[in-house]
């Protein structure tokens, strides 16, 4: 595909986007966590960085095209490190900051890091040092946020960082993103400026976002989704970011700070549709008005919710990073909440695009602009709308590759005749004939049943998750031999309850619930079966039996982005198989361990 980019790299649209803004006192990003609370206007951010930059290149030792890890929770030094590292020609290479550090050291030498900024609340001072001591064993450059700000003291040598914006090539490497890549295994995605350019590029015309905007979300920013929309987007478009992890408090802060869109992962938009189903279906047993209302004119009743919220300067709330419930989507849509639901990989840095409209609901829509897509069989073979298969995605926006590991590039990524590269990402899917893509879930998860029958684990979980005492749901295979030897898989379902609704129940406190759980068992399971039932969409293999449900009494765990780790759990089956059955309840609270009744059902 032919696409002509508007920047020649990001620090051309770095400059460039900030001489668009009119006013360079305006608020640019604001970090909200329960343990800091910090403001930075898009002239501190010019300034901070450029300074910070400008030390970088005369007095760090690094130079041009050297790696610099960042490690750092979400915090307003971490936009002055990404955007210095980039201007001054450096590769941040952006570390989960939950990792550990073994794990950190590993993503080091793997990225060949000459640098390491690390925040002075990383983990706890003895991992810190270990991070110091390994960092001056191998020569590398340590620089630690503290509560003065990076860049806030240093001068800026303007010409020197214009011949960095010069020298920096189109194809260069920008950014290094530690991630578990399309394969499940650690992996350091290389993004080129002309990935990350073509995406923006492509995001700012799809979201049409601009300098009115207040973009709202929650994205931890070393992830490419937080980074990209979290932090690049706004940037170029002008427009101000506020990050929030106070999930509690999401409500009040749309209204106190005008947000305009706001972001966030299906999880907290299916609390949002289940609390919101509570309080109407509340108010239409006391009110013939309101059910009158909610069955004729939803619309209305959905305006009143959004008055009542603050919430009507709200153009649209976007979901990413997992699949979205279909039921959340039409809960929101059919009371006049616009709730998009978007798609993208790392690989494809990372927007693919989202569905913005009602009739289209459980797409994913149309690619930005600078992308392309297409459905392929296992001989690699284009299908037809309706058919399914693996999604590919094209274009500009595809990623060098994994970092110094051809044989994990080669395995996804490839270049057609006409010079177009091509992400195998992993995902099943289809396009209708209107070119709206479907995702219906992820090859290499597929549960295969002994009579040949594949289930989709994300297709099973976004129905259950209607239930009325379901929090959270993973399915994954349950595995076990045959009067054969062979093995079978089935369908099995873990379930972290929703202790409040439960609680509402039975009047009786979680603490309580806790001691019964053959009790809370049997409720879940009444009303994953009514779920069953209603639903139009589970052929009759798709259906969780009472024997495959397995109740958690601690939640799941989970990546930093919010997405449970489904491997951990594929693991833990394993691991389970090996030893009898757990026949007594875990009562310590927190637990992680799956909660069964005595007979070990």
């Amino acid at each position: 595909m032919e696409t002509t980019l508007q920047y020649r790299n990001l620090i051309e649209l770095f400059n460039r986007s900030l001489a668009a803004v009119p006013d360079l006192d305006k608020l640019c990003v604001e970090i909200i966590r329960p343990d800091r609370h910090e403001t930075l206007t898009f002239r501190q951010l010019k300034e901070q960085a450029e300074a910070f930059a400008t030390w970088l290149l005369r007095a760090s030792g690094l130079a041009p095209g050297d790696k610099v890890a960042i490690l750092s929770k979400n915090r307003t030094d971490f936009d002055v490190a990404l955007w210095g590292t980039i201007l001054a020609g450096t590769v941040p290479v952006l570390i989960d900051p939950e990792r550990g550090p073994h794990g950190v050291i590993a993503h080091l030498q793997a990225t060949d890091a000459r640098g390491l900024i690390m925040a002075d609340d990383y983990e706890h001072p003895e991992a810190r040092e270990e991070l110091i001591q390994f960092s001056r064993t191998r020569h590398l450059q340590v620089v630690t946020m503290t509560e003065e700000p990076l860049g806030s003291t240093g001068a800026v040598e303007a010409p020197v960082l214009a011949d960095v914006q010069r020298r920096v090539q189109i194809e260069d490497t920008a950014v290094i993103l530690c991630t578990s890549g399309t394969t499940g295994d650690p992996r350091e995605v290389e993004l080129t400026h002309a990935n990350l350019v073509a995406n923006l590029q492509g995001s700012v015309q799809k979201v049409d976002i601009g300098p009115n905007d207040v973009l709202g979300h929650i994205l931890p920013p070393h992830h490419s989704f937080g980074m990209t929309v979290g932090k690049f987007l706004p940037l170029t478009a002008g427009a101000t970011s506020i990050y929030t992890n106070k999930y509690r408090e999401v409500s009040d802060l749309i209204r106190a700070k005008g947000i305009t869109i706001f972001i966030a992962i299906p999880a907290l938009y299916t609390t949002l549709a289940k609390k919101m189903e509570e309080g109407v279906n509340k108010q239409k047993k006391e009110s013939r008005l309101v059910a009158l209302l909610d069955r004729f004119a939803p619309g209305y009743l959905g305006k009143k919710i959004r008055q009542k919220q603050g919430w009507t300067q709200v153009r649209f709330f976007l979901s990413g990073a997992a699949p979205m419930p279909r039921w959340v989507l039409e809960v929101l849509w059919r009371r006049g909440f616009k709730m998009y639901e978007g798609y993208g990989t790392t690989e494809n840095s990372p927007v693919y695009g989202f569905n913005d409209r009602f009739d289209r609901l459980g797409s994913v829509g149309k690619p930005i602009n600078t992308l392309i897509v297409k459905i392929v069989d296992e001989d690699n073979r284009t299908l037809p709308p309706q058919q399914r298969g693996e999604i590919c995605l094209g274009g500009p926006c595809i990623a060098k590759g994994y970092y110094k590991n051809p044989k994990a590039t080669q395995a996804v990524i490839e270049t057609d005749e006409q010079g177009v590269r091509w992400l195998h990402t992993g995902d099943l899917g289809y396009l209708d004939e209107d070119g709206n893509l479907y995702i219906t879930g992820r090859k290499k998860y597929l549960i295969i049943l002994p009579g040949g029958k594949n289930v989709n684990p994300e297709r099973v979980e976004t129905a259950l998750s209607e239930a009325r005492f379901v929090r959270e749901v993973l399915v994954v295979p349950s595995r076990r031999e045959d009067e054969k030897g062979l093995m079978e898989e089935a369908v099995r379902a873990l379930i972290y309850p929703a202790w409040e609704t439960l609680e509402s129940h039975t009047g009786r406190p979680q603490q309580d619930l806790l001691a019964q759980p053959q009790l809370v068992k049997n409720l879940i399971w009444e009303s994953i079966r009514d779920c069953q039932q209603r639903n139009k969409q589970l052929s009759h293999f798709e259906k969780v039996a009472a024997h495959n449900l397995e109740i958690l009494a601690g939640e799941f765990v989970k990546t930093s982005t919010g997405k449970i780790k489904r491997e951990h759990y594929i693991n833990l089956e394993h691991l389970e198989a090996k030893h009898t059955r757990i026949a007594e309840y875990v009562a310590a609270r927190g637990s992680a361990k799956p909660v069964r009744d005595a007979t070990g059902a």
